[in-house]
């Protein structure tokens, strides 16, 4: 007899069997030193075999998602640990699949080399300054770039390379399973500030998006979350000062981590008792701050060269995104406009809004609601998007959750947009190869509709219910 106990965990099965079947079509060790890196449709460049990977995901998401509903069933909810061992069981086949949809992974190891094997600056040091290096085919078109990310992710790579400087495939092996143990973390951490934990963990854990970004692709976005999941938790527990240096590792890790600090300074202040406990907080949070940058930048020196770097690159190109379908529909209708001058204009709109934001902190707001609307709003005026954006905003917005309906239509669009992110990638490859013959612009009509237009459409239509 089939009770809802044993058909919630033939669901991580039907789940592990989604995964499997990913390792299987698009297997990482056969092709992982192919030059140059390979995508989806390296393995599979007819139509049918995007299809195949279509349904894949559908399936991953079904499987997920039936998952999600036969927990509220449970009389008796799984513990934290049961869950935690099959999302690594759901996860390990996905170590062995190659990274399809982002290669930053092979980046991770070739900077990694540039510490540990020549003991330079990966600050100011690019792969092409070592030429004769094997493996700086890998680099691609960022050969020439020094590193977008910060010193905690650099320290990382280097422990991580330093145990296997000259063998790629160990190396991307390590990184995916250093992600998939921090992914399984941050819903370990993000479980224990929830009153429903189980439910938490799970909308986390068995998120396929999720396990494709953090293991699949080895995405270092996984070190940044963990920073501030791990602060959240610290705060929780009611060790704010801690929890909050915490959370400071997160823009040492990757500077867009620094978005949700300022909501949760905020909320601390205004909770502390009195003035003198204000003061406190604030000179201990400046100190360590100065202290965590001198720190963790001591072995690279300046910050300054990180930060000019993440200022040209928010400049630079536009790909995804809206305001990306903005300006090739005006360039479309003879109004030329400038790239710089609109990155430049949107980060002005989302100085506001944050400014907006803060006020609504001031005046009691959560934070966590706070955070996740700071990540939507870079989002929504960004002019590069990658699909791995699409996590930013998730954690804050099951930490947050409750039963009212407003939290559950944004939980609707947070689902929805990590399962549009991850279908864009057929739009555009195959959608655009053999529906739209190659045209860019219809392509981002349609990418950016499907993957921003229909989460919100549906997490309207969840609130008007």
């Amino acid at each position: 007899m089939f009770t809802h106990q044993n058909r919630f965990w033939l669901t991580a099965v039907a789940l592990f069997i989604g995964t499997f079947l990913l390792a299987r079509a698009y297997p990482l060790i056969p092709y992982f030193d192919h030059v140059p890196t390979v995508d989806g449709r390296f393995f599979a460049p007819s139509l049918g075999g995007g299809l195949f990977y279509l349904l894949l995901l559908c399936w991953l998401f079904g499987m997920y998602g039936l998952a999600v509903r036969l927990l509220k069933r449970l009389a008796d909810p799984p513990r934290l640990w049961q869950l935690s061992a099959a999302t690594i069981f759901i996860g390990i086949p996905l170590i062995f699949t190659y990274p399809l949809n982002a290669n930053d992974i092979y980046r991770y190891f070739i900077r990694g080399r540039i510490s540990a094997v020549y003991e330079k600056n990966s600050f100011t040091t690019g792969p092409a300054d070592f030429p004769a290096d094997p493996y700086l085919p890998y680099a691609g078109e960022w050969a020439e770039e020094t590193t977008p990310y910060g010193p905690v992710w650099e320290m990382a790579a280097w422990g991580i390379t330093s145990v296997t400087p000259h063998n790629l495939l160990a190396a991307l092996l390590a990184f995916k399973l250093f992600g998939l143990l921090l992914h399984t973390a941050i819903g370990w951490l993000t479980a224990r500030s929830s009153l429903h934990p189980a439910r938490t963990f799970l909308l986390w854990a068995w998120n396929p998006a999720l396990l494709l970004i953090f293991v699949m692709n080895g995405h270092n976005d996984a070190l940044m979350l963990f920073w501030l999941m791990l602060g959240c938790w610290l705060i929780h527990r009611d060790k704010v000062t801690i929890g909050f240096i915490v959370m400071m590792l997160a823009p040492l890790t990757k500077i867009i981590g620094l978005l949700p600090l300022p909501f949760f300074f905020i909320s601390i202040m205004l909770g502390l008792e009195n003035g003198s406990s204000r003061l406190k907080f604030l000179l201990i949070t400046l100190i360590s701050g100065a202290g965590l940058s001198f720190l963790t930048f001591l072995p690279f020196g300046s910050p300054l060269d990180l930060l000019w770097r993440l200022l040209r690159e928010a400049g630079d190109g536009a790909g995804f995104s809206p305001m990306t379908l903005f300006v090739m529909a005006a360039r479309a209708a003879g109004w030329p406009l400038s790239l710089a001058s609109l990155s430049n204009a949107g980060l002005i709109a989302l100085a506001l809004f944050a400014l907006f934001l803060l006020w609504k902190g001031v005046n009691g707001r959560s934070p966590l609601r706070n955070s996740t609307d700071i990540f939507l709003g870079y989002l929504a005026q960004a002019l590069n998007y990658r699909i791995w954006y699409a996590a930013w905003p998730f954690p804050w917005l099951i930490a947050d959750l409750d039963e009212s309906k407003a939290s559950q239509a944004r939980l609707t669009f947070g689902l929805w947009f990590l399962f549009t992110s991850q279908l864009s990638v057929f739009i555009y490859t195959y959608f655009r190869i053999y529906f739209l013959n190659g045209d860019q612009l219809w392509t981002h009509v349609v990418g950016v509709l499907f993957t921003f237009g229909l989460p919100f459409g549906v997490s309207r239509y969840a609130s008007s219910k």
